[in-house]
């Protein structure tokens, strides 16, 4: 039963608002008709036209910062116009200067909220912070301009780790054009989190400029050197990290149509090739690091290609001296640099002697005293050419296992360079294992002369 006491709800009547689309005259067929007649007040828009008004030539409207917006009545009907005061002060001297006042005003405003220097100049800083790890996320928050400057530089080399990865993966799977951006992919932090889908799947988003990739420690599988075949820009391939094993047929099937792959890094683990003959290497590699399942039949019958001038060799245990030396005389004079870190327990102690003599052109050069005898130095090992000698880094290391500190006495590398024999060489880092006295004659004159080239010698301790 309802309450007939309770106070009834009231609503206001519906008043309905028509809009008026234009205040402009209408066309002259329909002037005859009869038209509603308007309550004109203050600045009424018939009182402003040229058929009721004969007197009036021009209508200007200002708004509030006194400045003439058109010569037009405006559409909007909120908007206020002061006709005495334009009549009055439009031609004085005394309103031009307040309008010019007001536009300088608004344009040393504008200038002081924006930029004063050009955008070549912004994005060659950008690029200088960005090559000394200093450039910052929070620069994109900046303003539109750095966003569009700086989104490029960021996810050109991004830094990842086991805290940000997922969250990388799921951005650049999210947007196809970041992936266009990525330059160098730098997965080496990235240990025991990632899976084979996830690296594929970066590898197939950052393939259209990808130019260096480093691959993890794992999950890095079958997928992964799927998705390398469609990098055609790729240029740097680290493979070294990689603890799991790899077939080297599936790999060099993988790179064969990489044509601008200039740096190769075998994994430490791989398996032997059987057919020699379909390997098919990259026509302009010039950096080739061996190391894993690499015996002495892939360094013989393989067809290396002769531009490669940088070569290393790590953790290469099928690899002998018979093996070794074949390499040396087949690429030896293409050699700029060349580097054999401990340990390779295939070669035998004078595996290294011959590198003078087949390596002519080295620049720089990385030995291990395990693999070397005494006469290292001597006119037999390091005989004069007709041309100088281009050595100028030498890098001696050692075990430091029984019988190796007197391998390499500073009496012979100190003749050596008394007799022009190395006349480029600038720098010699060696290591404290070799037993050098620092405060000896020999070594006191080493120093001296490469310090005279502007070089120097370095003992590691």
């Amino acid at each position: 039963m309802a309450n007939k006491r309770r106070a009834k709800k009231i609503r206001p009547p519906y008043r309905k608002y028509v809009y008026r689309l234009s205040f402009t005259a209408k066309d002259s067929d329909e002037e005859d008709e009869e038209q509603t007649p308007t309550p004109s007040g203050f600045a009424s828009w018939e009182d402003f036209l040229r058929k009721t008004n004969g007197n009036i030539r021009e209508v200007f409207v200002l708004t509030e910062d006194k400045r003439p917006q058109g010569k037009v009545w405006p559409r909007l009907q909120f908007e206020k116009v002061d006709v005495l005061f334009w009549c009055l002060y439009s031609n004085s001297d005394e309103y031009r200067q307040a309008v010019r006042e007001a536009e300088a005003k608004k344009e040393a405003e504008s200038r002081k909220g924006g930029l004063s220097l050009p955008v070549e100049i912004i994005v060659h800083i950008l690029e200088i912070l960005l090559y000394q790890n200093r450039l910052k996320p929070r620069f994109l928050r900046l303003l539109k301009l750095f966003y569009a400057i700086t989104l490029p530089l960021v996810y050109r080399r991004p830094v990842l780790n086991g805290n940000n990865f997922f969250q990388f993966v799921d951005t650049i799977s999210g947007k196809n054009t970041i992936g266009s951006y990525i330059r160098d992919l730098d997965l080496s932090s990235v240990n025991q989190l990632g899976k084979n889908a996830f690296v594929a799947k970066l590898l197939k988003r950052s393939r259209p400029f990808l130019e260096a990739f480093t691959a993890p420690q794992t999950s890095f599988g079958l997928g992964p050197l799927i998705a390398l075949r469609s990098c055609e820009h790729l240029r740097i391939l680290d493979l070294r990290l990689v603890s799991e094993t790899l077939n080297l047929e599936e790999l060099f099937h993988s790179i064969r149509d990489l044509k601008q792959l200039t740096h190769l890094l075998f994994p430490r683990s791989s398996l032997e090739i059987e057919n020699y003959s379909s390997i098919s290497w990259p026509p302009k590699l010039e950096f080739l690091r061996v190391s894993g399942g690499i015996s002495d039949d892939f360094l013989i019958q393989s067809d290396f290609p002769l531009s490669i001038k940088h070569m290393e060799f790590a953790h290469c245990p099928k690899v002998a001296h018979l093996g070794f030396q074949h390499l040396l005389m087949k690429l030896g004079g293409n050699l700029k640099s060349l580097r054999i870190q401990f340990p390779m327990p295939g070669l035998q102690a004078n595996s290294l002697d011959t590198v003078f003599i087949y390596c002519p052109n080295l620049q720089t050069l990385e030995v291990t005293v395990d693999y070397l005898l005494q006469s290292f130095f001597d006119d037999e090992l390091l005989p004069p050419l007709t041309f100088k000698r281009p050595l100028r880094r030498l890098f001696i290391s050692s075990s430091g296992m029984l019988g190796t500190n007197d391998k390499v006495d500073p009496v012979d590398l100190a003749l050596a360079l008394s007799e022009e024999r190395l006349p480029n060489l600038r720098f010699v880092r060696c290591t404290a294992k070799l037993g050098w006295d620092p405060s000896s004659e020999y070594v006191s004159f080493i120093a001296l002369e490469l310090e005279e080239r502007q070089g120097g010698l370095y003992i590691g301790y």
